[in-house]
């Protein structure tokens, strides 16, 4: 029997190198220096003046790159409602957000859209049993 908890040898996303994949989802050298760029961008955050920074800010001070912020932000580590400025772009229309990957507005008409291939495909459905139901009830006639 396998036992589905036990740690597997994986390739680092960020390196490549090979790990074991337990707690962390990238060997140990990357985690390390995951945390060190977490640890910059918390000091620099946590300094009143730097409240109203943008992620470009946090950027040139840090060294952090945006992208790294950007996982920070989307992992929950720095709570983006605390820094009104500190956002990153919609993966639709780039509207700056600071949580999701959507904004609300393209949230919304994604939802919507979706709605209506439901309805339709529901609607087809429906049809579609009419009619087969029509064509067995003129086969049994026949």
């Amino acid at each position: 029997m396998i036992n589905l908890s036990s740690p597997q040898l994986e390739n680092c996303p960020s390196c490549g190198a090979l790990y074991l994949r337990d707690q962390i989802d990238c060997c140990l050298d990357c985690y390390r220096e995951n945390e060190a760029a977490f640890k910059k961008v918390d000091a620099f955050l946590k300094n009143p003046e730097h409240r109203n920074a943008s992620i470009e800010d946090v950027n040139a001070f840090t060294g952090v790159s945006v992208n790294k912020v950007v996982e920070f932000l989307k992992e929950g580590r720095i709570f983006a409602a605390d820094y009104p400025l500190l956002g990153y772009p919609c993966a639709h229309c780039e509207t700056l957000i600071s949580r999701q990957l959507l904004c609300e507005g393209c949230q919304r008409t994604f939802r919507n859209e979706v709605q209506a291939i439901l309805n339709d495909a529901q609607q087809t459905e429906t049809v579609d049993k009419r009619q087969l139901a029509n064509a067995q009830y003129w086969k049994m006639k026949k």
